[in-house]
């Protein structure tokens, strides 16, 4: 039977005459989950102690698997190897992560060169209007109608009270016609071209959409650019140092490859005896 080895400093949590489970096993465990979820398990000690009860089982049913013989199997030896080798190999890639994780200096020259190479796609701002709109509902005279209230807005007549009476847009309505901000792609089409060729304090001119008859007048225009190097610089921080620990795991698993010698024959065979299973 395998034996069991507790740590000093673990406490035990949970246990039967023949096997126990302590702070350390609770760690592990633990370990294996998302951080949200991990925080989560910490304000819920029944869901922990569930998680201590569930690992006990286990292992007990482990050592009773043990005293059937069971881990003395060909194929449960090598389910036990792989177990064992997926949970040391994943120690050794941290291990090799932390000898790889570059310093200050490199991965800000590392962030600045994606940034220069990437950044006027990636951290594109679009060009943005704030406009307000009078918008009539499609029927009889609605065209007309919309016509009439842009002659009042050209000989003077306050945008804000006219949309506030007369636009069928309830939500903008109340603010005086005010739709806020907005880019390309936020409205419809013939909407949109109309908004974008304005510049602030002018008028459209009646604009027909699906919705019905809008007059349109820019506020504001915000042109595009690129966020700051500033701005994105923690999120090509890990970006860039994700992507040196992946090409120092790619490099190790590489050299170990090129010391690996393929059986091709082995593999037929396993394949035509699994075959006539």
């Amino acid at each position: 039977m395998v034996s069991q080895v507790y740590a000093q400093g673990a406490n035990v949590i949970i246990e039967t005459g023949t096997a126990k489970i302590t702070s350390h096993d609770l760690e592990a465990e633990m370990a294996k989950a998302p951080p949200e979820l991990r925080a989560s398990l910490l304000q819920r000690p029944d869901a922990l102690a569930q998680l201590a009860s569930n690992l006990l089982m286990r292992r007990v049913l482990a050592q009773e698997a043990e005293k059937a013989g069971l881990h003395t199997r060909g194929a449960n030896q090598a389910a036990l190897q792989i177990a064992r080798d997926r949970v040391l190999s994943d120690l050794q890639l941290l291990q090799l992560d932390e000898r790889n994780r570059p310093n200050s200096m490199v991965l800000d020259q590392r962030a600045r060169d994606v940034y220069r190479a990437e950044g006027e796609k990636r951290f594109a701002i679009p060009d943005e209007v704030r406009a307000s709109h009078i918008l009539i509902a499609k029927g009889d005279g609605a065209e007309q109608k919309a016509k009439a209230l842009l002659q009042d807005l050209k000989n003077g007549k306050d945008f804000e009270a006219l949309a506030k009476e007369h636009s069928a847009d309830p939500g903008s309505a109340a603010k005086g016609g005010d739709l806020g901000s907005f880019s390309r792609g936020r409205m419809v089409k013939p909407f949109e071209d109309a908004a974008f060729a304005l510049q602030p304090g002018q008028l459209s001119e009646v604009v027909e959409s699906q919705f019905g008859y809008h007059i349109i007048k820019v506020t504001e225009r915000k042109p595009g650019g690129v966020k700051p190097y500033e701005e994105v610089r923690d999120t090509l921080y890990e970006e860039v140092t994700q992507r040196i620990l992946q090409e120092g795991r790619v490099k190790a698993g590489q050299q170990i490859m090129t010391k690996a010698k393929p059986n091709p024959e082995a593999l037929d065979a396993f394949i035509a005896s699994q075959k006539k299973n």
